[in-house]
C-alpha cells in the first residue's frame, strides 16, 4: 500500500479537504454589467441621446410654411480593454506525491479561476459605485435617516426620490428599473418600522429567506428587480494563509438603475456593459505550459475585457449604513 509521510493512504478516502469558500462567492459582475463581445480593444460607441423622438412640439403645418425638423445630432461614447490574468504554479514532483489523493493541476485550475472572477467583481463594483462617476444632484440621492436605523428609515421615499431623478433623465417606468443593494441593507430594511407596519398581520417576517425578502421588496418598491451583492475576498496579499474576509461592494451605497438586458449590441439601453475582446476569448481562456527551469507546470487564467458605465442610466443612494 501507497504512502504518505509515513501514513498509509486509505483509497476510500481520497478527498482533498478544501477550507476555502470560493465555491460560494455569489459573483453579480455579469449580471450588473452584462458582457458584450467587441472585435477591437479599444473603439468608439455611436449614442442617441435619450431625448431624440420625444420632444412636445408643435407640428402642425403652417399655411406655406414646412413641418418642424429635428435638430438632433449623433453623440459619441469610447469603450477600453486591458487583459488580466493570474498564474497558478504546480510543482512536479510534488503533484507526483499528491496524486494518489488528489489532481493538483484541477485544484490550481479552480483556484486560477477563481481569481480572475473575484478581480473582474471588483472591478465592476468599484466602476458602478463610484462616487466620482455619480456625483451630480441629478446622479445621486444622500438618504438622512440609514436603512439600519430601524425606528426613523424611509426606504420607500428614498427609493421614490431616487426614481423621480432616473426618471427625468431616462423617461423608463419604474418598474423598468432595477435596484442593486447589498445584502446588509436587504436585512436591516426588513426589519424596519415601515416595512413591518405595513405588512402587519399579513406576512411573517422572521421566517422569511432572503430570496422572499427580495420579493417583497421587488413588490413593494414596484420595481423590476433587486440585485443582490454580497461577494467577498481575502484582504490579506499572497503568502498569508489566514484568511481576512470582507465584502467586496461597498455596503454604504446602493444603485437604481436600468441594467442593460444583455444582448450583444451597444443599441439596448443601460447602466453599462463589460466589452470583451472577442478575437481573445469570449469569455475568459484557460491554459498551461511547462517551466523547465522550476520543474513546474503553470496554469493560467486570463481574460480580456473592460468596464464601460453610463451614469446617464442610474442614481446612486449614499449612506445605506450608519
Amino acid at each position: 500500500m501507497a504512502s504518505y509521510k509515513g501514513t498509509a493512504l486509505r483509497y476510500d478516502l481520497k478527498e482533498l479537504a478544501i477550507e476555502s469558500p470560493m465555491d460560494s462567492v455569489p459573483f453579480v459582475a455579469d449580471q450588473i454589467l452584462p458582457p458584450i463581445q467587441v472585435r477591437e480593444t479599444a473603439g468608439t460607441i455611436p449614442v442617441l441621446s435619450t431625448s431624440a423622438g420625444m420632444k412636445q412640439l408643435n407640428i402642425k403645418r403652417q399655411k406655406r410654411g414646412s413641418f418642424e425638423r429635428g435638430s438632433w445630432v449623433w453623440g459619441s461614447d469610447s469603450y477600453t480593454t486591458s487583459e488580466y490574468g493570474y498564474e497558478e504554479p504546480i510543482d512536479n514532483v510534488e503533484a507526483l506525491e499528491n496524486s494518489d489523493i488528489f489532481d493538483e493541476e484541477v485544484i490550481s485550475t479552480k483556484i486560477a479561476i477563481n481569481q480572475i472572477k473575484l478581480a473582474r467583481e471588483k472591478r465592476v463594483a468599484d466602476a458602478v459605485m463610484n462616487t466620482t462617476t455619480f456625483t451630480a444632484a441629478a446622479d445621486k440621492v444622500d438618504i438622512t435617516h440609514e436603512w439600519d436605523d430601524a425606528t426613523n428609515c424611509t426606504p420607500w421615499a428614498n427609493i421614490e426620490a431616487a426614481y423621480q431623478k432616473l426618471f427625468a433623465k431616462i423617461g423608463f417606468a419604474k418598474t423598468q428599473c432595477d435596484l442593486i443593494l447589498p445584502d446588509y441593507a436587504v436585512k436591516y430594511v426588513m426589519r424596519s418600522d415601515e416595512i413591518n407596519d405595513n405588512s402587519k398581520y399579513t406576512i411573517n417576517l422572521e421566517r422569511m429567506g432572503q430570496d422572499a425578502m427580495v420579493e417583497y421588496l421587488v413588490a413593494y418598491f414596484g420595481i423590476n428587480s433587486i440585485k443582490v451583492v454580497s461577494s467577498f475576498d481575502d484582504s490579506n496579499g499572497l503568502g498569508v494563509e489566514d484568511a481576512s474576509f470582507a465584502k467586496l461592494w461597498n455596503e454604504d451605497t446602493g444603485m437604481l438603475c436600468k441594467i442593460s438586458d444583455g444582448s450583444n449590441s451597444w443599441k439596448m439601453p443601460g447602466l453599462g456593459r463589460q466589452p470583451v475582446y472577442s478575437k481573445f476569448a469570449t469569455d475568459f481562456r484557460v491554459e498551461s505550459y511547462d517551466e523547465e527551469q522550476t520543474d513546474s507546470r503553470i496554469v493560467r487564467a486570463r481574460e480580456y475585457r473592460g468596464e464601460y458605465i453610463n451614469s446617464t442610466f442610474g442614481v446612486m443612494l449614499n449612506n445605506l449604513k450608519s
